[in-house]
């Protein structure tokens, strides 16, 4: 026996060194693969960092000639606005009101922040006289108190206006401003000359924020610098005081060059003519590669003593119970049990006689199950097609059996605070609220079932026995009063049926406490249903506010879309409108402005800060979420449709900017056609294909446009404004602005009085 033990302790000894051994072999394996796929990559390792600089560059290099053409762009309309040619023609205090309104303008446009501008100064050099953001004043003062640099003086703009061209951008430098008592600095910006190309006493100085053009466009790298260099190989913009060699500057296209310890990598913008260099140390690469090595390392030596040690723990885990299983089959094996014999341990007779009961209750246990079976074979189909993970509850009582019995159906509707202020997965407060209902209706009804039958209904079955609970069919104050304390983060909505006594209706009973539930209102608050009621037959919108709607959808014009949406909803609501018909509506209205955008080729990523809108209307419960929604919904979409309008080709360009500028004049298809030299039915076609406008609803939006501006911040007569804006009589101006607006001038003058 005693050579037996010492055996079987050999062989013990060694499973475990053979299995940890082979845990070893494996590691090693492993880590040999580790150090030849990293010698093998680890010479290309630096071309990707190469590669990765000259991507990074090339991306910086089109966002900043994206960016410049994108000013060019906005500056070019303001040139061409008929506000400037108002003050260019006259003295620009003659026209106090337009020096107002073109400050306001400038306000409201430099007040987007993706422009990166920080200020448009209109400088008309024969007056001694600039216009800008915060008010006028001489260039004098300008140039030497609220915009000072040595560099940047009221000279230098008037010999930089002697110039034919008419778009330029400065190098970057470093602005303050100086009072009586200090020299405050206001960072750097990079000056922009816009002019006519002819016109020397008139120009556009815009000052671009370099910095915060650098901070957006540019992802630099460990020791490197950024600089951007013009036709003339001037520096324009430099992101520190690093000198750019005269070699470097002389690089044109795309590439990159080492000169001494420093990669130069380059790429020149095909719109400007500007080249961009993102200057990198030799030595930022060479650390990058070094704590790449010190992190694989690292990673190496973890992974082995990990393995190492897991590779001891799992071989005592093996060996152990291995060991106890031998030991014990040794001892089992000096015992022999005869069947049907007892036998002198007692854990043998526990487990002869727990055999000997189980295989005489196998008969009883066979025949209670294959009774069950049926039931159980439905309940695990309908749980398995309504994907439910049960509980194990069984039915207090057969499906099949008839008596009075009623559905109550709560659906419960998360809110987005939920998400936000709850750390519990909505499925455990799923959960909670299904044991709520079912202790409430549990203490009420006898025998009640509750479960959850969808992801957001739990079905009550409440089997009515005693007169109590048949005269008292809606006792759920006790229910709603729970239920209201978690307004804030859930809706809930109780459909409850009328009594049956059959169960062959229990299906059509289901139905109709599912086609109450759909008879929710609008609101925040725990909703009882028991009766339905029809829905109301509803024409809202109308055809002509539907194809009111359309128009201004397509021409941007969210001065008339949001308060025609605003009323369309107080008209769903004076009607009594369901919260269903409310979504319907929203969602009609939501695809409608998406399909317009497509048309146009307008993204809408954007619209809802990178999520659905249509997620956003779920998430709209009251009136006043909806007009929310749609207030900034269909500003930002008529904010991308009226910037598509600016980004056309030089046929499109033209026509809207001499629309902008005649618009007061008789504007006929066939005459602008004349003017560049093709024929009217060509430029309707094209700038239909263009800008997904027709040309006479463009027409139509700008001189409605510019009528809403003049009835709002202006005391014209609308006799008046009806002519300015290109109508002879004021009727018909009447007719068409009411059709546009949804009001009449008078009455549109009425309604925002209140905003001045």
């Amino acid at each position: 026996m005693a050579k037996s033990m010492r055996g079987t302790a050999k062989n013990q000894l060694s499973l475990f060194y053979t299995l940890f051994g082979s845990f070893i072999v494996i590691i090693v394996l492993l880590v040999s693969i580790n150090m030849l796929a990293y010698n093998f990559f680890s010479n290309t390792i630096k071309k990707e960092i190469i590669l990765n600089s000259s991507l990074n560059l090339s991306s910086t290099a089109s966002n900043y000639e994206k960016h410049i053409q994108l000013v060019r762009s906005f500056m070019l309309g303001y040139l061409f606005d008929s506000d400037t040619e108002i003050l260019k023609r006259d003295s620009p205090m003659q026209h106090y009101d337009v020096v107002i309104r073109v400050q306001k303008t400038l306000q409201h446009n430099l007040s987007n922040t993706q422009l990166f501008l920080d200020n448009i100064i209109y400088y008309f050099k024969d007056d001694d006289f600039v216009l800008e953001r915060d008010g006028t004043r001489n260039a004098n003062t300008m140039f030497s108190k609220f915009y000072t640099n040595p560099t940047y003086t009221t000279d230098f703009w008037n010999k930089e206006m002697e110039h034919d061209e008419s778009f330029r951008v400065y190098p970057a430098a470093a602005f303050s401003s100086a009072t009586a008592f200090r020299q405050e600095p206001l960072g750097t910006y990079m000056p922009i000359l816009i002019k006519g190309a002819y016109d020397h006493e008139f120009a556009f100085i815009a000052l671009l924020d370099g910095s915060k053009t650098y901070a957006a466009f540019h992802q630099p790298k460990p020791d490197s610098s950024f600089f951007i260099v013009d036709r003339d190989q001037q520096i324009i913009f430099s992101s520190d005081e690093f000198a750019l060699p005269t070699a470097a500057l002389e690089k044109k296209g795309s590439g990159y060059s080492k000169i001494k310890d420093h990669y130069y990598f380059y790429r020149t913008g095909t719109e400007t003519g500007y080249t961009y260099f993102e200057v990198v140390s030799d030595r930022g690469l060479t650390q990058q590669l070094q704590r790449l090595n010190l992190t694989i390392a690292t990673l190496l030596i973890i992974s082995l003593l990990i393995g190492l040690a897991v590779s001891y723990w799992f071989s005592k885990r093996f060996h152990n119970p291995l060991a106890n299983m031998i030991r014990s089959i040794q001892s089992l094996n000096s015992v022999s049990v005869p069947i049907g014999k007892s036998s002198r341990i007692r854990e043998f007779n526990l487990l002869h006689n727990t055999l000997s009961d189980l295989s005489r209750s196998k008969d009883e246990y066979q025949q209670d199950l294959q009774a069950k079976n049926n039931l159980l074979q439905q309940l695990s189909y309908m749980m398995r097609l309504k994907k439910i993970h049960g509980s194990g509850e069984l039915l207090p009582a057969p499906i099949d059996t008839d008596g009075p019995y009623r559905l109550v159906l709560s659906q419960i509707e998360f809110k987005e605070r939920f998400a936000a202020e709850i750390a519990n997965a909505p499925q455990r407060a799923f959960n909670m609220y299904k044991e709520l209902i079912s202790a409430h209706f549990s203490s009420v009804y006898t025998n009640s079932l509750t479960f959850q039958l969808e992801k957001d209904q739990i079905l009550s079955i409440l089997f009515v026995k005693d007169k109590a609970t048949r005269e008292k069919p809606d006792d759920l104050d006790g229910l709603v009063h729970l239920l209201d304390k978690d307004i804030p983060y859930c809706n809930f909505t109780i459909a409850i049926s009328p009594i049956r006594h059959r169960s062959a209706d229990f299906a059509e009973t289901y139905q109709n406490v599912l086609d109450l539930i759909k008879q929710r209102r609008l609101g925040e608050d725990v909703q009882v249903i028991g009766e339905w009621t029809p829905q109301p037959s509803l024409m809202i919108p109308s055809p002509a506010e539907e194809q009111e709607l359309t128009a201004n959808l397509q021409s941007g014009c969210d001065e008339v879309t949001i308060p025609l949406v605003n009323r369309l909803l107080e008209d769903l609501e004076d009607a009594g409108a369901l919260a269903q018909q409310f979504q319907d509506f929203s969602k009609d209205v939501v695809s409608r402005t998406i399909k317009i955008m497509y048309a146009q080729n307008i993204s809408f990523n954007n619209l809802a800060g990178g999520r659905s809108p249509y997620d956003l209307l779920k998430s709209c419960y009251t009136l006043q979420q909806y007009k929310d929604f749609f207030q900034s919904f269909l500003s930002k979409s008529a904010a991308a449709i009226q910037a598509k309008k600016s980004e056309t080709d030089i046929i499109t360009k033209f026509v809207t900017e001499y629309v902008e500028a005649h618009y007061g004049e008789d504007l006929s298809l066939d005459m602008i056609a004349g003017k560049i030299g093709i024929t009217g039915s060509y430029l309707s076609t094209y700038y239909k294909e263009k800008t997904g406008t027709n040309f006479s609803d463009y027409v139509l939006s700008v001189r409605m446009r510019k009528a809403t501006e003049m009835l709002r911040e202006t005391d014209l007569k609308i006799q008046e404004i009806a002519a300015l804006v290109g109508y002879y009589t004021v009727a018909s101006f009447n007719r068409v602005f009411k059709r546009y607006t949804g009001a009449t001038p008078g009455e549109f003058r009425r309604q925002h009085q209140w905003k001045k």
